[in-house]
């Protein structure tokens, strides 16, 4: 079949290991899995499981499986980032991601269960025997630019699962890379109780990328401020390093009810300012300001922990960005023109 192209447009197909090619299979230009083909990569056996809302229900007859599930791309065991298929003995076929994991009273659950193709097993309260399988499905992401998003949990956990879905929302013309992947598909760089040291030791995973948000230090609370600080320039530096023309967006810390916790992230926030003031590569988005400025910011941004966005924080926050991006996307191609 003759291959389709469309001008000044980049069309990256993504796997779910953050890899890419072109595509033959131009549908149109909203992001999709190429659910036709369907590559197994390991068969994970069979488990007893019933699906409730949401979440996936492991008979309590299976051992603990919610260890060594990581944020790794192994395919021989359950994590984050793999895509798996399940099918019942009457080969009905389904697909998901899930976004965590528990083991209580000696039951496995996944939550945050997002189904792939719009295919959803029914509701049952007995358990139904399922065989699981890791497989590969292709992920088409269109888009100009690439966007890397760095962080802890409130880069990716929970409600932030949506976040670049949002931010494509807000501005569809970006593709989302990264060793790690989302519930939706999309790669980035989050992972959850992370401190600034930590995300320095992997800091080796982060691709190049046109541009980069980055939102961490929460998890350092209780660290010394100077150290704290001058580790997160570290890491724009390494950033600039693999792309000197890269845009990094800073988002100020998003606030907290914890006031220790709120304190130290302003103080630290004041200090890195400080030192990127001249900075031509980073450009601070005023995250934790903007929210602030919503008198109900608590009930209104945060989950009940007090520390993640709820679901309107993460729309809120994405559509930041996103016309953040957008602004700095049509300034340049203006300044390209001209």
């Amino acid at each position: 079949m003759k291959k389709t192209f469309l001008p000044l447009l980049i069309i990256t197909l993504f796997f779910n290991t953050g890899c890419s090619q072109n595509s033959d299979n131009l549908i149109n230009d909203e992001d999709y899995y190429n659910i036709r083909k369907v590559k197994t990569i390991f068969d994970l056996g069979h488990y007893n499981i019933k699906i409730k809302g949401n979440d996936i229900y492991f008979d309590n007859i299976h051992d603990d499986i919610s260890s060594p599930t990581q944020y790794n791309n192994l395919y021989t065991e359950f994590n984050f980032n793999n895509i798996y298929q399940i099918k019942d003995r009457l080969e009905n076929t389904y697909y998901f991601r899930f976004g965590w994991d528990l083991f209580y009273e000696n039951e496995n659950i996944f939550t945050n269960v997002e189904w792939i193709g719009d295919m959803k097993p029914k509701q049952t309260e007995n358990f139904i025997d399922f065989n699981f399988q890791i497989v590969d499905i292709d992920y088409i992401q269109f888009g100009k630019k690439t966007l890397c998003t760095i962080g802890d949990s409130q880069t990716w956990w929970n409600k932030a699962q949506s976040l670049r879905k949002y931010i494509n929302e807000s501005f569809n013309e970006l593709i989302f890379i990264g060793s790690n992947t989302d519930i939706y598909g999309y790669g980035h760089e989050g992972e959850g109780g992370n401190s600034v040291s930590q995300l320095s030791k992997r800091i080796d995973n982060i691709p190049y990328s046109d541009y980069y948000t980055l939102l961490i230090g929460t998890n350092n609370e209780g660290s010394d401020i100077e150290t704290t600080a001058n580790d997160i320039v570290k890491i724009t530096n390494h950033l600039v390093k693999l792309n000197p023309d890269a845009k990094i967006l800073y988002l100020t810390p998003i606030p907290t009810t914890n006031e220790s916790r709120d304190l130290f992230n302003r103080n630290l926030c004041e200090n890195i300012l400080l030192k990127f003031k001249n900075n031509e590569n980073i450009i601070i988005l005023d995250l934790g300001t903007k929210m602030r400025e919503n008198k109900n910011w608590k009930s209104d941004y945060l989950e009940n922990d007090g520390l993640h966005q709820s679901d309107k924080g993460v729309r809120f926050m994405s559509k930041l960005i996103g016309e953040k991006i957008k602004t700095i996307a049509n300034n340049s191609n203006h300044c390209t023109t001209l």
